[in-house]
Formats: structure tokens, sequence, C-alpha cells
């Protein structure tokens, strides 16, 4: 789990860093809609880690090592890595606080409109509200929308129809449900300061997409009536409203300047750009992991040369029944080293007598562990089960 951890942490920021760092280039090159669709690359980071290499081949010792069981071998259990625990525990209260204050958010929004009138229009449902939220949209399943109670008063006829259009497309590009996996994201790796600012700049470009859908084949007139709803709307909304982290607010202070120099800026959306850097990355990471695997397997043709043994090694229990008939016998296994000194990839190679200790000896090497700087290594070991010997 650390480990998945780490990498996909790892390209996390990568991601990040190139997103936010060339977005003055993208967002003039492609526009906005083709931008927003980029930023889906950043949950492939959660697969990236899981990508298996291309097949190399990977050097194998082949001395194998010479292990032998008796019948009171009793072995002895692992103890728990106590710094990755506490690594784990810190990890993972940090993702419930993040999850729980956007449930509390979210609950506390729920409560707040429910307290006021509210009314369903087939799959919609509309919240009548008195304080200074919305126009919004929010909803995984069903989409629910915030009208203040001026609504009617604030807004003319085109601005209001121009409104609802905005909040509708947000809904009918699932805006809401990559908020909620964007969340997830966040919460995942609270702890990585670019996680915050690529979900603060993913959702400046949400507003920036959804505006450029709103305006795609609409005239300078509808333009026009477009950049003074927005002023409208922003000048109507206090700084200290917040809804939540998957909640969108139309009339948002902070990106309303960069929306209005955006409103004239009308590209196509180059559908299948993100899909294609999606593979492409895929494609890396495969390619990377085929270099790093390389490389260790060079590492280890020059570790084979040197004994390799466990750090924790749990001794095979003697077969009841064939102590009680005298048997003795063997078992040659063959296993790689993952990369937290885990035993990978165990098979049995050849034992005599056949299927008589494979069983013990598999279930034994399975909690067998490594040193991490072995990772990587395939070896090839034989315990031998033997009644009439007392020395190793």
């Amino acid at each position: 789990m650390i480990n998945w951890l780490w990498q996909a942490n790892i390209w996390l920021s990568i991601l990040s860093v190139l997103l936010l760092s060339l977005h003055p280039l993208l967002l003039k090159w492609y526009g906005a809609r083709t931008l927003y669709s980029l930023w889906l690359l950043l949950p492939v980071a959660l697969l990236l880690p899981l990508v298996p290499a291309l097949p190399a081949q990977s050097p194998a010792n082949l001395q194998p090592e010479f292990w032998l069981v008796l019948p009171n071998d009793l072995g002895f259990v692992p103890q728990p890595n106590a710094v990755t625990f506490v690594m784990l525990l810190l990890w993972a209260t940090g993702t419930l606080l993040v999850f729980g204050y956007a449930l509390l958010s979210q609950l506390r929004l729920q409560r707040q409109l429910n307290a006021g009138r509210h009314y369903r229009s087939g799959t919609l449902v509309c919240y009548r509200t008195d304080s200074a939220l919305g126009p919004a949209i929010f909803g995984l399943l069903t989409p629910q929308l915030i009208l203040p109670d001026n609504f009617l008063q604030r807004f003319d006829r085109q601005q209001r129809k121009l409104i609802l259009q905005h909040e509708r497309a947000h809904w009918q590009s699932a805006d809401p449900q990559c908020n909620l996996l964007a969340l997830i994201l966040v919460a995942l790796f609270w702890f990585n300061p670019l996680s915050w600012l690529a979900y603060r700049r993913y959702r400046a470009d949400q507003e920036l997409a959804c505006d450029a859908r709103v305006l795609q084949q609409q005239d300078n007139t509808t333009l026009v009536c477009y950049a003074r709803t927005l002023l409208a709307a922003m000048q109507s909304a206090p700084p200290t409203v917040n809804l939540n982290l998957i909640t969108q607010h139309y009339g948002a202070l902070a990106t309303m300047t960069e929306r209005l120099t955006q409103l004239k800026q009308r590209r196509p959306l180059l559908k299948y750009l993100a899909l294609s850097c999606a593979l492409a990355l895929l494609c890396a990471a495969s390619l990377l992991q085929t270099t790093v695997a390389v490389t260790e397997s060079q590492t280890t043709a020059a570790q084979t040369k040197t004994e390799i043994t466990p750090i924790v090694r749990i001794n095979p229990r003697y077969p009841v029944k064939a102590a009680e008939e005298g048997i003795n016998g063997w078992v040659q296994l063959s296993f790689n080293i993952d990369a937290q000194g885990k035993v990978e990839n165990l098979r049995v190679l050849d034992a005599n007598p056949r299927a008589v200790f494979n069983d013990e000896a598999l279930q034994a090497v399975a909690k067998w562990r490594y040193h991490p700087d072995h990772a990587g290594s395939n070896l090839t070991i034989q315990l031998a089960f033997e009644l009439d010997t007392d020395s190793h």
C-alpha cells in the first residue's frame, strides 16, 4: 500500500507540475474545453504504479540455496514495521479528515437548503434560498439546483436563460461527479501541496470550460449579455460565501477576470487529446517499469555472487504423516523478491517425493521476507525435509 501511494504521488506531482506550469500556453493553444479535459489525466496517476513492465530477461540465482527442515523446527512470526504502520496511520487520519470535512459541509448545505422552499420538476430538485447561495448546481445521481429568492429581480429574462444554460452545461458534462473524483484525489494525497494547487486550478478551468460550452455557437450580442450576467452574479455574491468541495458557484470572484477575458476565445474541443495523452502515459509508465526492472536485474546479477538470505524465515512444518512413516525428501522452489522484500511468483520446480512436502513448503516460504535492497532478485532454493539428522 505504502509503495503504491508513494509511486502514485510521484506521478501525480509530475502531471500537476506540467499542467500548472504549461497552463497559460495550453489555454492559448487548445482553449478552455480541451484544457479542462486534460485534468482527467490526474486520476490516471492512480493506475500508473500498477502498469506491468514489458517482458524482460531477469537473471536468476541458478545455484539453489539449501535449507534443512527438521520435525521440531517451529519458525517465528515476523514483527510488523512500526515506521510503516505510523506512516499509514497518519495518512489515513488525514484522508478521513478531508472526507469528514467534505461530508459535514455537504450535510450543512443540505440542511440549510431543506429549511427553505424547494420543489421538483421531473428529476430536477430546485431550492430557493434567501441566503447568498446560488446560482449553483450539485448532486451525483439527480441534479439539484440552487437559486436565490431574488433570482427574478436580480437578472433579466436573457440573463436567467444564460444562467440556467450554464448550470445545465455543468450537469451535462458530469462536472459534479468529476468534482467528487477530484475530492477523492485530494483526500488521498492531502499531504502533497501540489494536489491542492491542482484542485484549485482544475475548478477554475471547469468554469472556463462551462462558459465555452454555453457560448460555443452564440453571437456577439449573447456574449455581451453573458459577460454582464457574470458581473451581476459576482456583485451579488459576497466573497465570504463558500459552498463545499464538490459544488461550483456561478459568480466566484477569484476567477471572474480570467473568465471575462476568455469569453472571446472560441476553440474547438479536441476530443481525443486527453485519451491520447492517457495512453501515452500508460506506455511511458510501462517502459519506465521495464527500465527499472532491467536495471534491477543487472544489479541482481552482481548480488547473486553473494548469498541473499532472508531477514525473516518461517520454517515449514514437517507433515505428521511423513514423520510417522519416516519419509525424507526435498522441495525445490523458485520465486522473486518484490520492492517490499516480499516473496512473489512462488512456484515449485521439483520435489521428491512429489506432493508430500509441497504445501508446507509453499505456505512457509510465502511468509519469508528479504531486505528491499534485493528487490527484483529471482531465487531458487531447496528445502530438505530429513528425520535422521540434527544439524543444519
